[in-house]
């Protein structure tokens, strides 16, 4: 584990000391999110989902990709209901604590840890908490009101969601059985391949310049929810269904991913305290990396 740390630290401080000395400009990382986000990820997850067989997933898979967001959301839900949190921030809390990246930095601890079969089964994954998360949780967010509350733009920010799109569009290869032409195989295996490296480059240029200058409590709560609590409701679930094994673990990693930078582009949306989503960002992923020391012996142990 601690040789899988240091080489996603090593790219993130590449892209970190790169944007710091000026040798990517300001604003460049807006262009790799943009390569990355339309056409590098699509292409590497319809891909590898439509290689990956879709027989003996099961419905435990299908439940350990829902059960444990469920079980956070209902935790953010009764603090609301009981007063604990107030609307807005019980909102945030709701889509930040289980939207994880679960892309660019879950695909490459999948890779790192289990090999590079386990890419299909974690795109699947995210596939299927996109579904939950932009379905029933954008719901249930809609709910939580006092007063006047911002319009819900959750339609126009899914028709965007092109991982959302291509993780669908790879689900239907998968399961018709359809094969990509050899050519159109080749180049998206081609463009795929560029997406792990350069995400974890990108992840460190977009660190640099942040800080947390305040909200610390607040950003304790999001971070502690998404690392701690979402990793015990998935351990207690699957060892209540006896789900255990590669794919098993596959859906773990995924699951205690920190705060994904897409939740940046859904405060903006929803009117969220964008400042503290940034913020949550920065530190859910700074923590991470202790963390994956208990996260792998949790697997190890329980998976």
């Amino acid at each position: 584990m601690t040789v899988i740390i240091a080489n996603l630290v090593l790219v993130l401080a590449a892209g970190w000391l790169f944007r710091k000395y000026g040798i990517v400009q300001e604003g460049a990382e807006k262009a790799f999110n943009q390569y990355l986000y339309y056409l590098a990820l699509p292409a590497l997850i319809v891909l590898k989902i439509a290689d990956t067989p879709l027989s003996g997933l099961g419905w435990r898979f299908l439940a350990a990709n829902t059960l444990p967001l469920a079980a956070v959301m209902a935790v953010v839900w009764a603090l609301w209901k009981a007063g604990a949190l107030d609307w807005r921030f019980a909102r945030l809390l709701l889509i930040v604590s289980v939207l994880g990246n679960t892309v660019y930095l879950g695909f490459p601890v999948a890779v790192m840890r289990l090999g590079e079969e386990a890419i299909g089964y974690a795109a699947i994954a995210t596939s299927i908490q996109n579904i939950f998360i932009f379905t029933f949780g954008f719901v249930l967010m809609t709910l939580i009101c006092d007063g006047a509350c911002p319009p819900s733009r959750f339609l126009r920010l899914i028709g965007r969601n092109v991982v959302l799109w291509s993780s669908v569009a790879g689900l239907l290869l998968a399961a018709f059985g359809l094969r990509l032409p050899d050519l159109l195989h080749r180049v998206l295996s081609d463009i795929g391949k560029t997406t792990l490296p350069l995400s974890l480059f990108t992840i460190g240029v977009s660190l640099y310049g942040k800080k947390i200058a305040h909200n610390l409590p607040r950003i304790a709560v999001i971070s502690g929810f998404k690392l701690l609590l979402m990793p015990f409701f998935y351990i207690v679930s699957a060892g209540v269904m006896g789900y255990t094994g590669f794919v098993s673990k596959v859906t773990f990693i995924e699951t205690v991913m920190p705060v994904a930078v897409l939740n940046y582009i859904i405060a903006r949306e929803f009117d969220f305290d964008s400042d503290l989503v940034s913020q949550s960002i920065l530190f859910s992923t700074l923590v991470f990396f202790p963390l994956l020391y208990l996260f792998d012996w949790a697997m190890t142990a329980f998976l």
